[in-house]
């Protein structure tokens, strides 16, 4: 057997086959009235499908996808960015998806100024306000979480100018702490949460 690369997945087409799906190598068609005043940027689409890619393997534990599950999931993603999209052409024999969201709230947090303000006292200060920030981001009842700045307040809080191992594992270690709050937490609807 073969092992596939850590950012790919297995995209089933109709007649059963699976090919190898990587993130970076996908290109997209966007077409409608409105594709230029869309702001839908082809570093948008590559995130959004490299997030997907995630849940199906990490969270899910899934190594093989169908068409129509990718499309789903991309679906449901821009509309979390308050796009409205729909899906043409499927041939999964599933119909095509039409999402018309409510615009969303999107509430932004900087992780890297967050860092900052934590000083001296590095993790010690920085987890306790994150978690505040997120509750009270969360209370606010966003569509979507849009943590941002996570390399440089890793940098940050361990005083590093490059790239290290241990920028990994405390990297690691923040966006596990998100995703365990996010889940642990009781919200009377999904939230989305980026970070970047």
């Amino acid at each position: 057997m073969i092992d596939l690369h850590r950012d790919s997945i297995l995209l089933v087409h109709e007649n059963g086959e699976a090919v190898p799906f990587c993130a970076a190598d996908v290109s997209f068609d966007v077409v409608g009235p409105s594709v230029g005043a869309s702001g839908i940027s082809d570093e948008l689409l590559r995130q959004c499908t490299a997030g997907i890619v995630h849940y199906f393997k990490s969270d899910l534990g899934r190594f093989r996808i169908t068409l129509a599950e990718f499309s789903a999931a991309m679906v449901r993603v821009l509309a979390g960015f308050g796009y409205d999209v729909e899906v043409n052409g499927m041939t999964e024999g599933e119909p095509a998806h039409d999402a018309q969201p409510t615009p969303p709230t999107v509430v932004p947090l900087d992780l890297q100024h967050l860092a900052i303000d934590a000083g001296k006292m590095g993790e010690l200060e920085f987890f306790p306000r994150l978690k505040s920030l997120m509750e009270q981001g969360m209370a606010q009842g966003p569509r979507t979480l849009d943590l941002h700045g996570l390399r440089p307040a890793v940098k940050q809080l361990l005083g590093r100018k490059q790239w290290s191992p241990a920028c990994r594992e405390l990297e690691r270690r923040i966006v596990e702490t998100l995703r365990h709050w996010c889940r642990s937490r009781p919200v009377p609807r999904p939230v989305g949460m980026v970070v970047r």
